[in-house]
This record gives C-alpha cells, sequence and structure tokens, in this order.
C-alpha cells in the first residue's frame, strides 16, 4: 500500500492535528497543514523513519533547498516533489491579494469516485480531490473553481502538459501549480 502526504504551509499556528486522511484498498494518503516550516524536518523525519511513507509532495511556500534537506535527514531514499509554477501562472498568484480558499487536486492509486477532503482553519481552509485520471482531476478543478478557490496546486502525478490541461479545463480563473516536472 503506497503511503502518500501532501504538506502545506497554512501560515499561522495549528496543532499536529490539523490532517486528514483519505484511504482505500491501494493507498493512505495524508493532508497535512503546518504553521511553522521550521518544524517540516521533523514532521518529514517522522513520517518517513518511523511510518513509512514512501511519496511526499510539499506546497509552494517549501523550496528545493528544503526539500534537500529533508533529504538529508532521513535514514532512506524517498520521493519528495514540491509545488512550482509556470511563469504565467507564478504571476497571477503573486497578484492575488487573498489567499484564504485553498484547492488540492490528487491523482492516486485505488481512487474510483473523485473524493473531497476538507481542512478548514483559521486564515486558510484546504480542499483537497482525490481523483483516478485526467478527466477526473478537469472535474475537480471546475468544482474548486465554482466554488471559489483562490488558487490550485498539483500532486507530483501532473506534468507540464497535463497541468496545462487543467489550466485550460478552468479557462485560467485561478493560478495552479504542480509537484511534477514542469
Amino acid at each position: 500500500m503506497l503511503k502518500f502526504a501532501f504538506i502545506f504551509d497554512v501560515g499561522s499556528p495549528v496543532g499536529d492535528d490539523h490532517q486528514k486522511v483519505y484511504e482505500n484498498a491501494e493507498s493512505y494518503n495524508l493532508i497535512k497543514g503546518i504553521g511553522n516550516l521550521e518544524n517540516a524536518e521533523a514532521l518529514v523525519k517522522k513520517l518517513v523513519d518511523e511510518e513509512g511513507y514512501e511519496l511526499l509532495n510539499f506546497c509552494g511556500a517549501f523550496e528545493q533547498e528544503m526539500l534537500d534537506s529533508y533529504r538529508k535527514a532521513v535514514d532512506k531514499s524517498i520521493k519528495m516533489a514540491v509545488v512550482d509554477y509556470l511563469p504565467e501562472e507564478a504571476e497571477k498568484f503573486e497578484k492575488l491579494k487573498v489567499v484564504e480558499e485553498y484547492g488540492i487536486i490528487i491523482v492516486m492509486r485505488g481512487v474510483t469516485e473523485m473524493t473531497k477532503v476538507e481542512l478548514k482553519g483559521e486564515g486558510l481552509n484546504a480542499y483537497a480531490y482525490f481523483v483516478k485520471d485526467l478527466d477526473m482531476a478537469k472535474e475537480a478543478a471546475k468544482k474548486l473553481v465554482a466554488d471559489g478557490i483562490h488558487f490550485i496546486e498539483l500532486c507530483s502525478w501532473f506534468d507540464r502538459e497535463k497541468t496545462e490541461a487543467i489550466i485550460d479545463a478552468i479557462d485560467g480563473k485561478v493560478p495552479v501549480g504542480t509537484a511534477g516536472t514542469l
């Protein structure tokens, strides 16, 4: 069973319980908001060394150098990726005056129907959709935009072409970044 975590910065202090789990027959998925990026290394060590996570994605608030440091801190090789934005999407993101409604889309093993997981908190509400393929991801992106999301971040399954397909599906209405290869 694949153990996956998507870790994001909530921008304000939160407790260790600011998380939700989506589980199916093939994968165990943690969506975790942290209030202090300086605590991320300890979290990564716990997830990898103690709990056996195999794949970690991080929101765009993290930097590649941080992931390099996390890799050195854990006992084994692990796949980690951080969200990045195409230049035009980064420009749109920088122009946002409010970033309180956050969408996440994750393509994951074992998903049969679109599943939404919500984490609401002071200063940032996160809504993660678990989907099985690109078509379902496009549908999730449209739902997020219709619900008033300010920006969307995608898991590492989304390469440049798939990310552009999501941007096109929502007519570029909100910035979209991906932890996949651009």
